[in-house]
């Protein structure tokens, strides 16, 4: 029910604290579009739309609706930057695009009465800048729920039938899909969008350098990345064996169960301190 999904360019470490997330146990996807990082519960509402459309990106034709039904139902909203929704200065809403074959995708969040103190704590807060990459930045924005800014209250279920109501014209065909569309759902979920191939793989490649102290002496550590796959790392702690370190770091996956299993090995009772030096 909770999830953080990153833009198809972007590189999970430098976005999230990807172990504070693998202990909450909070799962990382990759969707196909791009743009930011978007935190995900079940206080936010996510909506989907796909147009013709041929030529560039354009957010303010397909921004305009999504804003307007807003309005209509009682949400002082406004466009604010490229591609976001805000109520004042606070952000409600970021979406992405993908253009193909003469037709956009346009899909977007809208913290309707999201949990905003874990929002705050896997992403605003941890911005690792030890990771240098070209992958895409997710700016940093203070965000408020729909909720608290309504003249008179509604639940999510509520404002998601008025929002549509609002969005569809009067008397569009509702389309349910059948079992045999929700299993090829569940096969492309399954095959695609939970592989660490789609989810790590495709991390942009990448430079990583940290130094500080580790079970009270200092720590340096450093690696690189390419399609998700670690090369040239290095430990340098008194404390560790920076060998073994290195045989066990160089050529293995970009993955955070992986990277724990390695830090057992080499720190023991102190692996989930060492983990926070890698991720």
């Amino acid at each position: 029910v909770t999830s953080v999904v990153v833009g198809s360019y972007q590189n999970i470490c430098r976005e999230v604290h990807v172990e504070t997330l693998r202990k909450l146990g909070i799962p990382m996807v990759r969707r196909m579009s791009g743009g930011g990082t978007v935190y995900h519960d079940l206080g936010n509402v996510n909506y989907t739309y796909i147009t013709q459309q041929d030529g560039p990106l354009d957010y303010d034709r397909c921004l305009k609706p999504v804003i307007d039904a807003l309005n209509a139902i009682g949400v002082p909203a406004r466009k604010s930057r490229t591609c976001d929704i805000a109520i004042g200065e606070r952000k409600i809403s970021g979406s992405a695009q993908r253009v193909t074959g003469g037709r956009v995708l346009h899909h977007g969040t809208l913290l309707f009465q999201s949990d905003l103190t874990v929002l705050d704590q896997i992403t605003t807060h941890h911005k690792n800048d030890c990771f240098r990459s070209k992958g895409t930045i997710s700016a940093i924005c203070p965000v408020t729920n729909i909720a608290d800014h309504l003249a008179e209250p509604m639940t999510l279920e509520e404002f998601q039938c008025r929002l549509l109501n609002q969005m569809a014209p009067a008397g569009s065909p509702h389309l349910t899909l059948t079992a045999e569309q929700e299993t090829e759902v569940r096969r492309l979920r399954d095959e695609k969008y939970r592989s660490w191939e789609w989810t790590w793989g495709k991390t942009p490649a990448f430079t990583y350098e940290n130094s500080g102290a580790f079970a009270g002496v200092p720590i340096r550590v450093a690696y690189s990345a390419k399609r998700g796959i670690v090369s040239d790392a290095a430990i340098d702690c008194a404390a560790l064996d920076g060998q073994e370190a290195a045989r066990l770091l160089n050529g293995a996956r970009l993955d955070p169960e992986g990277f724990a299993g390695i830090c057992r090995l080499l720190a023991g009772d102190r692996a989930e301190e060492l983990m926070d030096w890698l991720l």
